[in-house]
């Protein structure tokens, strides 16, 4: 997506930090005061270059202390609340909507392998809250099955789960069965 007024992630932090800082009533210098005292060797100056544009890169630890300072979700900092051009990379960006889509692991960028995307999740927070749909448990009983028929054993949940979202082969099986 080329667009004039493309805004970069320390462009949009830098802005969010200052309009929420603002809004909370809270000074730099109370600011800074908040992150010191969450082991972030912040002063008034430090918050006041970010701020004005004249600190060019935070690191993952300060944008979470941030956030946590400001009472916000880190996200919430990161990518603009309105749509606009936002920078994925130096080469690449997408309308802000996408981007936090896509923060949040709830859709994917053009060109994502989606069964890594989607599979790439902690087993309790898949669709579903890890239920299996109708569809689901029909392909996870062929597959105990098959796995049965080849091993004659069982397979456990979690290797079902492997094999079923990441494509991970059971043990005793082989790519093809």
């Amino acid at each position: 997506m080329e667009h004039a007024e493309t805004v970069t992630p320390v462009e949009t932090l830098a802005q969010r930090v200052k309009e929420v800082r603002s809004r909370k009533g809270m000074t730099a210098q109370e600011l800074a005061d908040n992150l010191k005292a969450r082991g972030l060797l912040w002063d008034r100056q430090t918050v006041t270059k970010l701020e004005t544009g004249r600190r060019q890169n935070v690191s993952v630890v300060e944008w979470l202390a941030l956030a946590r300072s400001l009472d916000v979700a880190p996200l919430h900092l990161l990518v603009p609340l309105e749509e606009v051009a936002y920078e994925v990379t130096p080469e690449e960006s997408m309308p802000a909507s996408r981007v936090r889509a896509w923060v949040r692991g709830t859709d994917v960028l053009p060109g994502t392998d989606q069964r890594i995307f989607r599979s790439e999740v902690p087993l309790d927070e898949l669709p579903s809250q890890g239920k299996l749909t109708a569809e689901g448990r029909g392909m996870a009983d062929g597959m105990r099955a098959k796995y049965r028929a080849v091993t004659g054993k069982e397979i456990g949940d979690d290797q079902l789960l492997n094999w079923m979202l990441r494509g991970e082969t059971p043990d005793g099986m082989s790519d093809g069965e």
